[in-house]
């Protein structure tokens, strides 16, 4: 595995305390949300949008870097490409989607292989 591969692990993966209270805006502002995906980028800026039960968007992305003005000037280039991927989950909302409403949704918005 290449050093800019997403990784992928089946455990539960927790949000850091400065990803919790953007979480918590954006569900706060997406009502039809189920969840929030977080990206995280290996430049240290973060992707996140809220995502609906049918794994599409209920947000804009939202593109940000913990105590920085603004994101990255590699994110500005590239807009946090892919390749750059360094973990990748979806915060659920509680009450939580069934394990089957949660695998589609994952796979629709991190793609077969999270």
């Amino acid at each position: 595995m290449s050093p800019h591969a997403a990784k992928k692990s089946k455990t539960p993966v927790s949000p850091e305390q400065g990803e919790r209270a953007m979480i918590e805006g954006i569900l706060e502002g997406s009502p039809d949300a189920v969840g929030v995906a977080v990206i995280r980028l290996d430049c240290g800026c973060r992707k996140m949008a809220a995502v609906d039960r049918h794994g599409d968007p209920a947000s804009k992305i939202i593109m940000y870097r913990d105590n920085a003005e603004s994101i990255c000037d590699q994110c500005k280039a590239d807009n946090g490409d892919f390749f750059r991927v360094v973990k990748q989950f979806i915060h659920w909302k509680t009450p939580e989607p069934d394990v089957p409403t949660q695998e589609m949704i994952l796979d629709k918005v991190l793609g077969p292989q999270h």
